[in-house]
C-alpha cells in the first residue's frame, strides 16, 4: 500500500485511514493476480478491492474472476488489472442503503464511495444478517389474534420463531397445541409448528432474535377515552434489554401516529444504547387482517411499511416479501401508522353512515337493506354497507379513538370519525326501545320475558369465537341495566363455557327460541340460513318478537306466521 501513503495531504490522510482499516482487502493497482490471491485467500470476502495511486478504488476482483481469468489463459504473473475491465459495484456515501438492493448470496461486499470515487466505507452481508432474512431468527411478543397467526405462518414459511406471552395459562395450552381461539385452519398450523419452529414461552429471559415483532394490544382507558401504551411500552422494554447490532425491530399494534418515533425508538435507545437506524434498524408495519380469514390475507393482502430510514424499510420489505407478494414502502414511520388508522377509522365511518340511514328508514317505514342492495347494482362508485345491530370488535371500536386523540393533539376536531363511533355504539340501546314498544304493544315487558339471542362473537362472518368488544355484549350490559334475567345464548364457534361466563343459559337453538317471547339474531353467522325458521318460530311463546339484527331473514316469511312481529336494522314495522 505504499502508492496510498505518499502524501499527508487531507484527502490522503483520510484514504490512509480507512485504507487501514479495510487493507486486509485492498491491493495496488500495480499487483500481480498471485499476490492478489493471497490477500484474497487470507479475507473472508472472497475478493479483493484494487485501487490506483490516486487512492481511487478501480476495480473489485473476486477469486471466481481469477478462476475464470486463468482458464482463459493469464498468468498468475500478470497484473490484477488483466483479471477484467469491468467498472465496481459501489454505491456513494451520500446513499449507502442503497447497498440493500444489491447485497445477495452472491454479491456479499460492495465498497462506499465518495463523489471522487475514493473508498471509505464497506457494506457487507452478514451472516444470518439483513439480507439473508429467512435465517434470521425471529421473537413475536404478543400471541393474541395479531401475534399468534403470524408466528404460524412465518413458522410455516421456514422461520424459527418464538412468541412471547405473560399469559401463563395461554403459553401452557399453546404448548399442548390447544388453540386458544377460532380461526380458519390454525389447529392445522398450531399442530404441525409449535414446539418445533415455533415456541410459546412466558419467561423474557428465553428471547433472543434478529427480529422483534410486537403485536400487543392497545386498549382505549375507559374513563378518557385515550389509547393505553401500556402494553407497548413493557414489551419494548423486554426488547431493549436484549437488542443487538443490526436487529430489526417492527411495531405491529395500531398505535396513534407518532407512537414509533416518540415512544418505542426512545426506550430502545436509552436501555440499549445502541442508535436507530445506524446500529439498529425500526419500522412500522401494521397487521390488516380480518378475524375468520388471517391466515390466508398474511398471505394475500398487501402490507404496509413504513421506517425510521431506508435500510430498515429495505430490511422490513424482505422480511415481509417472505410471506406475501406485495409489499407497499409508505416512507416514514408516521405514514404508516396513519394508513392504519386510515384503514379502519374509514371503515367504521362508513358503518356508522349505514346505521345512520337505518334509523330514518325505521321511522319512515322502508326497508334499508333491499334499497341498498338495488342502489349498488351496477353502480361501482357505490359500496354501500349493509346496516347493523352496531359496530365493535377489538379494532373499530377502538382506532377511532386513538384518531380522535391525535386530532385533539394538533388542534383538530375528528367531527366525522366521532359522530359515526357515536351512531355504531347507540345502536344497542336503540335495538332495545325499539324491541320494548312492540312487545308493550302486546301486553308482554321484555326484561320479563324468556330472551334468546343468537350470535356473541363480535361478527359472524368470517368466522370468530372473539367476544372482545362484541355489540352483543354491549347489549346484554343493557338488558341487564334494565334488570332483564331471564337470558339464554346460542353461537355457533363461542364455547359454552364462554357463554356462562358473560352470564346467559347457553342452549341449542330449538330450546333457545322454545317458549321464548324474543329472539335476537346479534350476528351473521351463516349457518343461520340453514334454519327452518318458520318451524322455529312456531314454538315461540306467541305474540312474540324476532329481531333479526343483520336481515338474513325474508321480512315476509316471518311475518306470515300467526303472532310473530318482526325487527330489523333498518327494517320491520313502522313504530
Amino acid at each position: 500500500m505504499k502508492e496510498l501513503e505518499k502524501k499527508k495531504s487531507p484527502e490522503k490522510k483520510s484514504l490512509i485511514q480507512v485504507d487501514k482499516k479495510f487493507e486486509h482487502l485492498c491491493v495496488s493497482e500495480k499487483s500481480t493476480i498471485v499476490s492478489s490471491m493471497q490477500v484474497i485467500e487470507k479475507g473472508k470476502e472472497r475478493l479483493c478491492l484494487v485501487i490506483n495511486k490516486k487512492g481511487t478504488l478501480i476495480r473489485v476482483v473476486s477469486d471466481g474472476d481469477i478462476r475464470r481469468a486463468i482458464i482463459n489463459g493469464k498468468n498468475l504473473t500478470d497484473s490484477i488489472l488483466d483479471v477484467h475491465n469491468k467498472d465496481p459495484l459501489v454505491v456513494r456515501d451520500t446513499n449507502p442503503e442503497k447497498a440493500f438492493e444489491h447485497l445477495s448470496k452472491w454479491v456479499t461486499v460492495i465498497p462506499v464511495v465518495n463523489i471522487e470515487n475514493k473508498l471509505i466505507g464497506i457494506s457487507r452481508l452478514k451472516e444470518g444478517g439483513a439480507n439473508n432474512i429467512r435465517q434470521r431468527s425471529v421473537a413475536i411478543l404478543g400471541l393474541g389474534y395479531v401475534g399468534l397467526t403470524l408466528a404460524v405462518i412465518l413458522a410455516e414459511n421456514g422461520f424459527n420463531v418464538t412468541g412471547f406471552d405473560k399469559n401463563k395459562e395461554l403459553v401452557n395450552k399453546l404448548k399442548d397445541k390447544e388453540i386458544p381461539f377460532y380461526e380458519d385452519g390454525l389447529e392445522n398450523l398450531v399442530n404441525a409448528h409449535v414446539n418445533n419452529s415455533l415456541k410459546p414461552t412466558y419467561f423474557a429471559d428465553e428471547i433472543l432474535a434478529d427480529i422483534y415483532i410486537i403485536t400487543v394490544g392497545t386498549p382505549i382507558l375507559p374513563d378518557s377515552k385515550k389509547p393505553d401504551t401500556e402494553y407497548i411500552k413493557n414489551a419494548v422494554k423486554v426488547i431493549a434489554n436484549k437488542l443487538k447490532l443490526d436487529d430489526l425491530v417492527i411495531l405491529r399494534s395500531t398505535v396513534p401516529v407518532g407512537c414509533t418515533r416518540e415512544i418505542v425508538i426512545p426506550i430502545l435507545e436509552q436501555i440499549s444504547g445502541l442508535k436507530a437506524g445506524k446500529e439498529f434498524f425500526v419500522s412500522y408495519c401494521p397487521e390488516r387482517t380480518a378475524e375468520g380469514r388471517a391466515l390466508t390475507e398474511l398471505r394475500e393482502l398487501p402490507q404496509i411499511v413504513g421506517g425510521v430510514d431506508h435500510a430498515s424499510r429495505q430490511l422490513s420489505i424482505r422480511f415481509f416479501n417472505e410471506n406475501t407478494h406485495t409489499v407497499i414502502d409508505v416512507g416514514s414511520l408516521e405514514s404508516a401508522e396513519m394508513c392504519k388508522l386510515l384503514d379502519n377509522t374509514y371503515r367504521d365511518a362508513m358503518f356508522g353512515y349505514a346505521n345512520q340511514m337505518a334509523n330514518f328508514a325505521e321511522k319512515l317505514g322502508l326497508n334499508l337493506k333491499e334499497l341498498v342492495n338495488k342502489v349498488n347494482i351496477g353502480y361501482d362508485r357505490n359500496r354501500i354497507p349493509l346496516p347493523s345491530p352496531g359496530v365493535g370488535g377489538p379494532c373499530l371500536s377502538k382506532d377511532p379513538y386513538i384518531l380522535i386523540d391525535n386530532f385533539a393533539k394538533v388542534g383538530l376536531q375528528c367531527e366525522v370519525t366521532s359522530a359515526a363511533r357515536k351512531i355504531n355504539e347507540s345502536a344497542p340501546k336503540k335495538i332495545f326501545d325499539r324491541c320494548h314498544v312492540v312487545l308493550k304493544s302486546v301486553d308482554k315487558n321484555l326484561v320479563k320475558e324468556k330472551i334468546f339471542i343468537v350470535g356473541f362473537a363480535f361478527k359472524g362472518n368470517p368466522v370468530t369465537s372473539d367476544l372482545r368488544d362484541s355489540t352483543t355484549l354491549w347489549f346484554l350490559d343493557y338488558l341487564r341495566k334494565q334488570k332483564a334475567e331471564n337470558i339464554w345464548g346460542y353461537d355457533p364457534v363461542v364455547s359454552k363455557n364462554d357463554l356462562e361466563n358473560v352470564g346467559v343459559k347457553p342452549c341449542n337453538i330449538e330450546d333457545g327460541f322454545r317458549s321464548s317471547s324474543i329472539v335476537f339474531i346479534m350476528n351473521n353467522h351463516s349457518s343461520y340460513t340453514n334454519l327452518n325458521i318458520n318451524s322455529l318460530l312456531e314454538t315461540m311463546n306467541k305474540p312474540a318478537l324476532f329481531y333479526d339484527g343483520w336481515n338474513m331473514f325474508s321480512h315476509q316469511d316471518v311475518e306470515s306466521i300467526s303472532g310473530i312481529h318482526y325487527l330489523a336494522v333498518g327494517g320491520g314495522l313502522k313504530l
